[in-house]
């Protein structure tokens, strides 16, 4: 496997292609490497958004607690992927939480770094930006999933894009090597881990996935996505409100 440079990391967004080879260099200084352990909280609500970070390698999960203290989660993040990133618009504490859902190595820039090369070099406050708004559309569209879709909608769309970016096809369909626990599912789509847990068993019955503590495998996917795309039927489900008479 070739090993990277910090750059590498960053170029891959093209954040910084428009620098000139003197400001990489410096770049390359004041940067760091962070080698963390599966369930190390990178920041939490509150924190000051003083960093950025770049996922090296690992998992990074995003969530942010309701009014009522229940967990939701925002995102998974897989290598390549920044995080912290509202730190350069806004320097208002962290609103949300970051944490190591695997082993991980992260990439830490500071905002004063990142707000100098923007002041130098726009182009990269440009490629900033699009990531952000490229965010704000991931989480308009998972809210739309919220409202609009089933539960066995919601739980295969979730399946389907953890696939898309963590999975690895093979002859037996797609293996999804994340450690994902059906709380942690449910978290993701606005599911009770019961409802998920039924949703997943019956999927099992069906031949259409394994799962276990270490992996998901995804054995008919095209059946997932026709799930997927099934608009919610009216019909009642554990986590729906009950109506009264």
């Amino acid at each position: 496997m070739p090993v990277h440079t910090k750059l590498w990391y960053f170029e891959r967004f093209r954040l910084i292609s428009a620098l000139n080879d003197a400001q990489r260099q410096q770049l390359g200084k004041v940067t760091r490497m962070l080698e963390v352990k599966r369930g190390t909280q990178i920041y939490l609500p509150g924190d000051p958004s003083d960093q950025i970070f770049l996922l090296k390698s690992g998992v990074i999960k995003i969530s942010a607690r309701t009014l009522d203290d229940r967990q939701v989660i925002l995102a998974f993040l897989h290598p390549g992927d920044i995080f912290g990133e509202l730190a350069v618009v806004d320097d208002a504490p962290r609103d949300h939480m970051a944490e190591a859902y695997d082993d991980c190595v992260i990439c830490a820039m500071s905002r004063d770094t990142i707000m100098r090369m923007i002041r130098e070099t726009p182009e990269v406050g440009f490629q900033i930006t699009k990531l952000i708004g490229l965010r704000i559309r991931t989480l308009k569209s998972r809210v739309e999933e919220l409202l609009c879709k089933s539960a066995h909608a919601r739980v295969a769309h979730a399946l389907l894009e953890l696939a898309d970016r963590h999975g690895v096809p093979d002859t037996d369909g797609v293996l999804i090597s994340l450690r994902l626990s059906q709380g942690d599912l449910g978290r993701l789509v606005g599911l009770s881990r019961e409802t998920v847990n039924a949703i997943l068993q019956e999927w099992r019955e069906q031949n259409l996935l394994e799962m276990d503590r270490r992996s998901v495998r995804l054995r008919d996917p095209e059946r997932l996505r026709w799930i997927a795309a099934q608009p919610a039927t009216g019909e009642s489900s554990p986590d729906s409100p009950r109506r009264s008479n």
